[in-house]
């Protein structure tokens, strides 16, 4: 009895997933997205921002989505809010296989394994290249936080016209812990040198739970 007590919530949110939002979204990124800024041009014999661990296997494994240098603006370089595929295309996969915002019962048992996943592997910060736009200290967030952050942001958008019903059913499955960390970006384009993508600190947010 107390074991089919404990899945009722996930059952109920299976029956009623169907009736869940159907609204997309963008990525979470453009939520709080910045758009494209100049800067100086930097000093001669400036390095490139270091690429993360995650970035430099995808390049050891053939990865064509890792970037290895800054891509020198164009006209057909985007100008609008920089997205986490732009800071980091190597997790593109990782979104792409995220319920859709009409899936809020899916939504939300990804959102609950990112979460755990991000939990146990963070970001950290570090000193920035202040020379290429960065700030003094920026936060380079682990792949599972950028994919926890995305997976928030869509279940939070699905809760935005869910019915109580669903919401009180993922309520039951998510406890008390409701909030997530999520991020924006911003382009810098450093002149002679190329453009480059920031992430933000996190920025605590909450399930409208």
């Amino acid at each position: 009895m107390t074991r089919a007590l404990a899945i009722a919530p996930v059952l109920v949110i299976a029956l009623i997933a169907a009736t869940a939002c159907s609204k997309e979204v963008a990525l979470a990124s453009n939520k709080n997205a910045k758009g494209t800024i100049t800067v100086a041009a930097a000093p001669p014999k400036t390095p490139p921002p270091e690429l993360p661990p995650e970035a430099l296997a995808d390049l050891n494994a053939g990865n064509p989505d890792a970037a290895v240098t800054p891509s020198a603006p164009s006209a057909d370089s985007p100008s609008g809010p920089a997205t986490v595929t732009d800071y980091r295309a190597s997790v593109s996969g990782d979104l792409s296989g995220l319920p859709p915002v009409g899936d809020a019962a899916a939504l939300a048992g990804a959102f609950i394994e990112w979460r755990s996943r991000a939990s146990a592997a963070p970001g950290a910060f570090e000193a920035g290249q202040v020379q290429l736009g960065a700030n003094e200290q920026e936060y380079r967030p682990s792949d599972a936080e950028l994919v926890a952050a995305e997976a928030g942001d869509r279940l939070s958008a699905a809760l935005q016209g869910a019915d109580d019903a669903t919401k009180t059913a993922i309520a039951s499955v998510m406890g008390e812990n409701h909030g997530y960390r999520r991020f924006d970006f911003r382009r810098v384009d450093v002149a002679g040198s190329g453009r480059y993508v920031y992430a933000s600190a996190p920025r605590d947010a909450k399930l409208p739970l």
